[in-house]
Protein backbone atom coordinates (compact mmCIF):
# COMPACT_ATOMS: atom_id res chain seq x y z
CA UNK A 1 0.00 0.00 0.00
CA UNK A 2 1.48 3.26 -1.17
CA UNK A 3 0.48 6.69 -0.70
CA UNK A 4 1.26 10.23 -0.38
CA UNK A 5 3.01 11.73 2.84
CA UNK A 6 0.62 14.26 3.88
CA UNK A 7 -2.70 13.02 2.42
CA UNK A 8 -3.34 12.20 -1.29
CA UNK A 9 -5.72 15.30 -0.88
CA UNK A 10 -2.40 17.19 -1.53
CA UNK A 11 -2.26 15.50 -5.30
CA UNK A 12 -4.54 17.73 -6.78
CA UNK A 13 -2.86 21.06 -5.03
CA UNK A 14 0.34 19.68 -6.21
CA UNK A 15 -1.15 19.31 -10.37
CA UNK A 16 -2.96 23.01 -9.87
CA UNK A 17 0.27 24.97 -8.83
CA UNK A 18 2.14 22.45 -11.74
CA UNK A 19 -0.37 23.58 -14.56
CA UNK A 20 -0.71 27.01 -13.46
CA UNK A 21 -4.74 27.03 -14.45
CA UNK A 22 -7.09 29.15 -13.22
CA UNK A 23 -9.05 26.66 -10.63
CA UNK A 24 -12.60 28.02 -9.42
CA UNK A 25 -13.79 25.89 -6.27
CA UNK A 26 -17.28 26.12 -4.74
CA UNK A 27 -18.36 26.51 -8.68
CA UNK A 28 -21.13 24.13 -9.88
CA UNK A 29 -21.19 23.93 -14.11
CA UNK A 30 -25.10 24.50 -14.71
CA UNK A 31 -25.25 23.92 -18.73
CA UNK A 32 -23.16 24.04 -21.97
CA UNK A 33 -23.81 25.62 -25.07
CA UNK A 34 -21.80 24.56 -28.44
CA UNK A 35 -20.47 27.63 -30.10
CA UNK A 36 -19.22 28.17 -33.84
CA UNK A 37 -16.13 26.83 -34.75
CA UNK A 38 -16.46 23.85 -32.14
CA UNK A 39 -16.48 25.79 -29.50
CA UNK A 40 -18.30 25.74 -26.24
CA UNK A 41 -19.83 28.35 -23.20
CA UNK A 42 -19.87 26.93 -19.84
CA UNK A 43 -22.59 28.80 -17.27
CA UNK A 44 -22.03 27.97 -14.39
CA UNK A 45 -22.97 29.25 -10.43
CA UNK A 46 -20.54 30.69 -8.05
CA UNK A 47 -20.96 31.74 -4.46
CA UNK A 48 -20.41 35.41 -6.43
CA UNK A 49 -23.12 35.23 -8.92
CA UNK A 50 -23.60 33.82 -12.36
CA UNK A 51 -20.19 33.09 -14.16
CA UNK A 52 -19.86 32.43 -18.04
CA UNK A 53 -16.48 31.22 -19.85
CA UNK A 54 -15.96 30.66 -23.26
CA UNK A 55 -13.76 27.70 -24.02
CA UNK A 56 -12.07 25.67 -26.78
CA UNK A 57 -12.62 22.31 -25.31
CA UNK A 58 -14.88 20.85 -22.03
CA UNK A 59 -13.96 17.62 -20.33
CA UNK A 60 -16.71 16.51 -18.00
CA UNK A 61 -14.84 14.95 -15.02
CA UNK A 62 -18.15 14.69 -13.10
CA UNK A 63 -20.31 11.83 -12.25
CA UNK A 64 -22.72 10.03 -14.81
CA UNK A 65 -25.70 11.43 -13.48
CA UNK A 66 -24.18 15.37 -13.42
CA UNK A 67 -22.63 14.78 -16.58
CA UNK A 68 -25.97 13.57 -18.28
CA UNK A 69 -27.55 16.84 -17.12
CA UNK A 70 -25.57 18.74 -19.22
CA UNK A 71 -25.50 16.58 -22.28
CA UNK A 72 -29.04 16.21 -22.43
CA UNK A 73 -29.89 19.37 -24.93
CA UNK A 74 -26.43 18.00 -27.09
CA UNK A 75 -26.77 13.97 -26.81
CA UNK A 76 -29.99 12.87 -25.50
CA UNK A 77 -28.25 9.18 -26.47
CA UNK A 78 -25.76 9.62 -23.89
CA UNK A 79 -27.54 11.80 -21.60
CA UNK A 80 -29.73 8.30 -21.21
CA UNK A 81 -26.95 5.78 -21.02
CA UNK A 82 -25.10 8.18 -18.07
CA UNK A 83 -28.06 8.57 -16.41
CA UNK A 84 -28.92 4.77 -16.24
CA UNK A 85 -25.37 3.89 -14.24
CA UNK A 86 -26.47 3.98 -10.50
CA UNK A 87 -24.52 5.60 -7.73
CA UNK A 88 -24.38 4.91 -3.72
CA UNK A 89 -24.14 7.60 -1.14
CA UNK A 90 -21.27 6.89 1.10
CA UNK A 91 -20.28 8.67 4.74
CA UNK A 92 -16.79 8.33 5.47
CA UNK A 93 -16.25 9.01 9.58
CA UNK A 94 -12.68 9.38 11.00
CA UNK A 95 -11.68 8.93 14.24
CA UNK A 96 -8.80 9.17 16.36
CA UNK A 97 -8.52 7.07 19.26
CA UNK A 98 -5.97 7.76 22.52
CA UNK A 99 -3.07 5.07 21.88
CA UNK A 100 -2.57 4.92 26.23
CA UNK A 101 -6.53 4.30 26.64
CA UNK A 102 -7.06 2.01 23.90
CA UNK A 103 -7.40 -2.39 25.08
CA UNK A 104 -6.36 -2.91 22.23
CA UNK A 105 -5.42 -2.02 18.77
CA UNK A 106 -6.35 -3.34 15.52
CA UNK A 107 -3.84 -4.88 13.18
CA UNK A 108 -3.06 -4.62 9.45
CA UNK A 109 -4.17 -1.97 6.89
CA UNK A 110 -8.38 -2.40 7.74
CA UNK A 111 -10.99 -4.63 6.62
CA UNK A 112 -14.14 -4.74 3.90
CA UNK A 113 -17.56 -6.01 5.49
CA UNK A 114 -19.74 -7.80 2.73
CA UNK A 115 -22.89 -7.08 2.64
CA UNK A 116 -24.46 -10.23 3.09
CA UNK A 117 -22.98 -10.07 6.39
CA UNK A 118 -25.55 -7.08 7.60
CA UNK A 119 -23.98 -4.61 9.42
CA UNK A 120 -24.04 -0.98 9.05
CA UNK A 121 -20.34 -1.00 8.30
CA UNK A 122 -18.71 -1.07 4.82
CA UNK A 123 -14.94 -1.10 5.67
CA UNK A 124 -12.60 0.41 7.86
CA UNK A 125 -9.16 1.63 7.22
CA UNK A 126 -6.26 1.84 9.75
CA UNK A 127 -4.72 4.96 8.72
CA UNK A 128 -2.14 5.34 11.82
CA UNK A 129 -0.74 1.62 10.62
CA UNK A 130 -1.14 2.14 6.66
CA UNK A 131 0.53 5.41 6.34
CA UNK A 132 3.91 5.94 8.84
CA UNK A 133 4.02 9.06 8.28
CA UNK A 134 0.40 9.65 10.11
CA UNK A 135 1.81 7.59 13.09
CA UNK A 136 5.20 9.95 13.01
CA UNK A 137 2.91 12.96 13.23
CA UNK A 138 0.46 11.64 15.92
CA UNK A 139 2.53 9.22 17.64
CA UNK A 140 0.07 9.13 20.88
CA UNK A 141 -3.17 8.70 18.90
CA UNK A 142 -4.44 5.80 16.85
CA UNK A 143 -6.70 7.17 13.93
CA UNK A 144 -8.64 5.05 11.61
CA UNK A 145 -11.73 5.95 8.35
CA UNK A 146 -14.98 3.93 8.60
CA UNK A 147 -17.12 3.78 5.72
CA UNK A 148 -20.92 3.42 6.13
CA UNK A 149 -23.62 3.33 2.84
CA UNK A 150 -24.14 1.22 0.24
CA UNK A 151 -26.70 1.34 -2.69
CA UNK A 152 -30.43 1.66 -1.52
CA UNK A 153 -29.33 2.98 1.95
CA UNK A 154 -30.07 6.60 1.65
CA UNK A 155 -32.20 6.57 4.84
CA UNK A 156 -29.20 5.11 6.91
CA UNK A 157 -26.65 8.09 5.86
CA UNK A 158 -29.95 10.55 6.24
CA UNK A 159 -29.12 10.00 10.36
CA UNK A 160 -27.51 12.76 11.90
CA UNK A 161 -23.73 12.32 12.53
CA UNK A 162 -23.54 11.40 16.21
CA UNK A 163 -25.54 8.35 15.65
CA UNK A 164 -23.37 7.26 12.73
CA UNK A 165 -20.20 8.08 14.88
CA UNK A 166 -22.06 5.55 17.42
CA UNK A 167 -22.65 2.65 14.98
CA UNK A 168 -19.31 3.05 13.60
CA UNK A 169 -17.85 2.83 16.90
CA UNK A 170 -20.07 -0.07 18.26
CA UNK A 171 -19.40 -1.86 15.12
CA UNK A 172 -15.57 -1.59 15.34
CA UNK A 173 -15.48 -2.72 18.79
CA UNK A 174 -17.73 -5.79 17.91
CA UNK A 175 -14.95 -6.67 14.74
CA UNK A 176 -11.31 -6.00 16.72
CA UNK A 177 -11.82 -5.51 20.26
CA UNK A 178 -12.43 -2.32 22.21
CA UNK A 179 -10.51 0.37 21.80
CA UNK A 180 -12.19 3.18 24.46
CA UNK A 181 -14.02 6.23 22.67
CA UNK A 182 -12.68 8.08 20.56
CA UNK A 183 -10.99 11.29 21.15
CA UNK A 184 -11.85 13.08 17.77
CA UNK A 185 -14.57 12.15 15.25
CA UNK A 186 -15.66 14.12 11.93
CA UNK A 187 -18.44 12.84 9.22
CA UNK A 188 -17.81 13.15 5.34
CA UNK A 189 -20.53 12.11 3.87
CA UNK A 190 -20.25 11.84 -0.06
CA UNK A 191 -23.83 12.23 -1.93
CA UNK A 192 -24.42 10.08 -4.80
CA UNK A 193 -20.49 9.40 -5.11
CA UNK A 194 -19.74 5.71 -5.96
CA UNK A 195 -20.92 4.70 -9.35
CA UNK A 196 -21.88 1.06 -9.89
CA UNK A 197 -20.90 -1.47 -12.06
CA UNK A 198 -23.51 -3.47 -13.27
CA UNK A 199 -23.46 -6.48 -15.62
CA UNK A 200 -23.50 -4.86 -19.26
CA UNK A 201 -21.36 -1.65 -17.34
CA UNK A 202 -18.68 -1.75 -20.37
CA UNK A 203 -20.82 -1.97 -23.44
CA UNK A 204 -22.69 0.88 -21.66
CA UNK A 205 -19.48 2.38 -21.46
CA UNK A 206 -18.89 2.25 -25.11
CA UNK A 207 -22.01 3.50 -25.78
CA UNK A 208 -21.58 6.32 -24.06
CA UNK A 209 -18.06 6.73 -26.15
CA UNK A 210 -20.06 6.48 -29.40
CA UNK A 211 -22.23 9.31 -28.42
CA UNK A 212 -19.71 11.77 -27.32
CA UNK A 213 -17.69 11.33 -30.09
CA UNK A 214 -20.16 13.57 -32.41
CA UNK A 215 -19.52 16.59 -30.30
CA UNK A 216 -16.62 17.94 -30.84
CA UNK A 217 -14.27 19.31 -28.55
CA UNK A 218 -15.40 17.97 -25.65
CA UNK A 219 -14.42 14.37 -23.21
CA UNK A 220 -15.38 12.22 -20.71
CA UNK A 221 -13.30 11.47 -17.71
CA UNK A 222 -13.87 10.21 -14.03
CA UNK A 223 -15.01 6.94 -12.11
CA UNK A 224 -17.70 6.04 -13.70
CA UNK A 225 -16.03 4.26 -16.66
CA UNK A 226 -12.91 2.25 -16.81
CA UNK A 227 -12.44 2.39 -12.69
CA UNK A 228 -13.12 4.44 -9.49
CA UNK A 229 -9.66 4.09 -8.12
CA UNK A 230 -7.46 7.35 -8.21
CA UNK A 231 -4.91 5.68 -10.94
CA UNK A 232 -8.37 4.75 -12.88
CA UNK A 233 -9.21 8.32 -12.94
CA UNK A 234 -5.87 9.57 -13.62
CA UNK A 235 -5.64 7.31 -16.47
CA UNK A 236 -9.24 8.17 -17.87
CA UNK A 237 -8.21 12.23 -17.44
CA UNK A 238 -5.04 11.66 -19.27
CA UNK A 239 -7.25 9.95 -22.72
CA UNK A 240 -9.50 12.75 -22.54
CA UNK A 241 -6.94 15.21 -22.39
CA UNK A 242 -5.02 13.51 -25.62
CA UNK A 243 -8.54 13.72 -26.84
CA UNK A 244 -9.35 17.21 -26.89
CA UNK A 245 -5.59 18.38 -27.57
CA UNK A 246 -5.84 15.99 -31.02
CA UNK A 247 -6.56 17.99 -34.12
CA UNK A 248 -9.55 16.32 -35.78
CA UNK A 249 -9.21 15.15 -39.03
CA UNK A 250 -9.60 17.49 -41.83
CA UNK A 251 -12.92 16.56 -43.88
CA UNK A 252 -12.23 14.74 -47.35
Amino acid sequence: VRGLAGGTGRLPQAVARACGARILTGTTARSLRRLPGDRWRVRAVTADGPLTMDADAVVLALPAHAAAELLRPHSPRAEAELSAIPHASTAVVTMAFSRSRAHRLPEGNGFLVPAVDGHVLTAASFLSTKWSWMHEAAPATFVLRASIGRIGEEELLSSPDRHLIRAAVTELHRAVGPMGEPLAARVTRWDRALPQYGVGHRARVARIREATAELPSLALCGAAYEGAGVAACVATGRAAARQVLTPAPAAA
